[in-house]
This record gives C-alpha cells, structure tokens and sequence, in this order.
C-alpha cells in the first residue's frame, strides 16, 4: 500500500504542475478548481495508505515530505524537458517508490 500511495501523490502533485500557467509540458494548462479538488482527494488517500503501515502524524509528515520534494523535482525537470510530459511523469513514478525499494521507510 505504501507504492500506491507514493504514486497517488506523485499523481496529485503532477496535476498541480499542469495546472499552473507557467508550466511548459502540456500546450494548455488544466482547470484549477478540479484539480485542487483532485489533488486534496489523492492526499487523504495518500495519507491514510501510509497511515495503514505508519502512525497518521508520521504518515502526514512524510507525504508532506514527499510533496515537498516531488515538486522540487517537477520545476527543475520541468524546466529542461518541454512538451514531453509522459517521459516527466515516467521519472516521478519510477523514482519516488524507488525510494522505498531501498529500505528507506
């Protein structure tokens, strides 16, 4: 359950990259009202698969954590790879689960 909710929030924290104007990955961006809502959907998901294995006060530490880092990750890869928005998305959801194969959890 702990991959699944790295890649909700990885997912969440995707679409709240698109839905900034500023972004260069897709040629228009997404709504902001849906995707706040989306995003707040897969955060409480995301925390309470994490909850599961963690206590809710560490999970919520480390999805928050984790959203910090996610989009670090996304402005700076953003930034050098335009209008390829799969191959970002790719790197996210390989990278941050990855994170937990190595035992760090």
């Amino acid at each position: 359950m702990i991959f699944v909710s790295v890649f909700l929030l990885w997912i969440g924290c995707f679409a709240s990259y698109l839905s900034s104007s500023k972004q260069r990955l897709v040629k228009t961006a997404y709504p902001k009202g849906a995707v706040v809502f989306c995003t707040t959907i897969l955060l409480s998901l995301a925390v309470a698969g994490l909850a599961e294995h963690y206590g809710w006060l560490v999970s919520s530490l480390i999805s928050l954590l984790l959203v910090m880092a996610m989009w670090l990750l996304l402005v700076i890869v953003a930034s050098h790879i335009r209008q390829r928005a799969i191959l970002v998305f790719s790197l996210g959801a390989v990278f941050f689960p990855s994170i937990f194969l190595l035992g760090i959890h």
